[in-house]
């Protein structure tokens, strides 16, 4: 808490010195709001709903070589920033309990369950706040083909916070002569005892920065064969955008298949990544497909468009400094401006994490999720309130009066303010009807 007050300090008095008293307001509750709890924010599946999951999965299918069964690999990766991490001699020491229990396809039944404990350790404080550093574990379960549900959950063993993830499951069957696993993404490649070890991307978020994507996939034959390989790269509207065919020979047993796609500029969006092997023998093709998500490094997962997040700005950035970024020549250098405007604004230099840009567009999303109505929540009177002040204190609501509308107070206990939003429709319209700092329009 020292150290936050103290970077609070520093970016207050860097933005006073510049004479714009209305963004140091705005700015510091933005970031001391962080520390807070209110009714209206705090609960996990909230926060797992904003894009911004407390750990990611992995189910992949691979084939049994010495029985009829799927192997099924699980993989849990835990950013740092999801655990609490305590004082343990020079360094920093955060535990967790992952459970993987797998039930048949109604859920009515446990067919089998894997438990295990998590160690990880950290040197430097500011490491175990980011998102970027993780802990990778893998369990594999062998299972006859077909539907499955799978329930993974994740329990941080100091603070006892608990995430977990149903997922529905077709444990595939390997029965053609030539068949596909599915599809690991790869984030890095390192020599571990003169052999090269792969790394998967089991977050499939790829930053348009590393220009490439690397995958790996394990090709079954019943014998040697020729096959005519081809992945291609499509936009989620199904248009292809990348396309590669190369002939390969295939040995019989597991050929192991790593590939790596030529350099990429990938707008920022969702994309398919697809494998397709087309047996020339047999003239069976099969295929395998993945979902991947392009991303630009240091920009928060929940930005999609970044046209929109640019008027999202509108209750930070002062005129001139939206104009001047809308004004750009073209959308890179419009990025370009977008990304400098928010380093000016990183609290805390020293660590991979800008909290401020996360903070704000976390609440972005979250005044989508649930201001939306007739207009997107980021442009109701709620989300404004919200977006600027961070979660209330308390709220009370007033859904049902018999001699009114409906009606929220919403309490700021820091700034000894209340806000009232009235619905004035019926219809979950809700508007605010006490000035906000006497001048709301200037937000807008």
């Amino acid at each position: 808490m020292q150290r936050f007050l103290i970077v609070t300090s520093m970016i207050f008095l860097q933005l006073f010195n510049g004479g714009n008293m209305k963004k140091v307001v705005i700015l510091l509750f933005l970031l001391v709001s962080l520390q807070m709890f209110g009714q209206v924010e705090q609960s996990s599946e909230t926060y797992n709903n904003l894009g911004l999951p407390t750990f990611y999965y992995e189910l992949l299918n691979y084939k049994d070589q010495n029985s009829s069964l799927t192997r099924v690999d699980v993989f849990v990766q835990v950013p740092f920033n999801s655990l609490q991490f305590i004082k343990d001699g020079s360094g920093f020491k955060a535990e967790y309990t992952v459970s993987v229990s797998v039930y048949s396809k109604e859920k009515e039944s446990l067919l089998t369950e894997k438990l295990w404990n998590e160690k990880i350790s950290s040197q430097e404080f500011d490491q175990t706040h980011s998102r970027s550093n993780f802990n990778l574990s893998l369990k594999s379960f062998s299972l006859q083909p077909g539907e499955y549900v799978f329930v993974i959950s994740v329990e941080d063993k100091d603070s006892r916070k608990k995430s977990s993830y149903d997922a529905k499951f077709a444990v595939k069957q390997f029965e053609n002569p030539v068949d596909v696993s599915d599809i690991l993404f790869i984030g890095n490649k390192m020599a571990v005892n003169g052999k090269e070890k792969i790394f998967p991307n089991i977050s499939k978020i790829v930053s348009t920065s590393e220009g490439k994507l690397s995958v790996y996939a394990e090709v079954y034959a019943d014998s040697n064969t020729l096959v005519l390989m081809k992945y291609f790269i499509s936009s989620k509207d199904k248009k292809t955008i990348v396309e590669k065919t190369s002939e390969k020979d295939l040995q019989k047993g597991i050929n192991h298949i790593a590939l790596e796609t030529d350099s990429l500029v990938l707008p920022l969006d969702n994309y398919i990544f697809t494998l397709t092997i087309d047996d020339m023998n047999s003239s069976k093709k099969v295929s395998s497909s993945k979902t991947f998500f392009s991303r630009i490094e240091g920009v928060p997962p929940t930005i999609t468009n970044v046209d929109k997040a640019i008027a999202q700005l509108i209750y930070l950035a002062s005129t001139a400094e939206l104009d001047s970024i809308k004004e750009a020549k073209n959308s890179a250098e419009r990025l370009e401006r977008f990304l400098n405007f928010w380093k000016t604004k990183d609290p805390n230099k020293a660590t991979p994490e800008n909290e401020a840009f996360n903070e704000y567009y976390r609440r972005v999303e979250y005044a989508n999720v649930h201001f939306s109505h007739y207009t997107e929540g980021w442009k109701s009177d709620m989300g404004m309130v919200y977006i600027i002040l961070g979660a209330p204190n308390s709220v009370d609501r007033h859904p049902f009066e018999y001699d009114s509308k409906p009606y929220e107070i919403w309490e700021y206990y820091q700034i000894n303010r209340q806000f009232i939003f009235v619905d004035s429709t019926g219809f979950g319209d809700y508007r605010l009807t006490t000035p906000f700092y006497n001048d709301l329009d200037h937000y807008r």
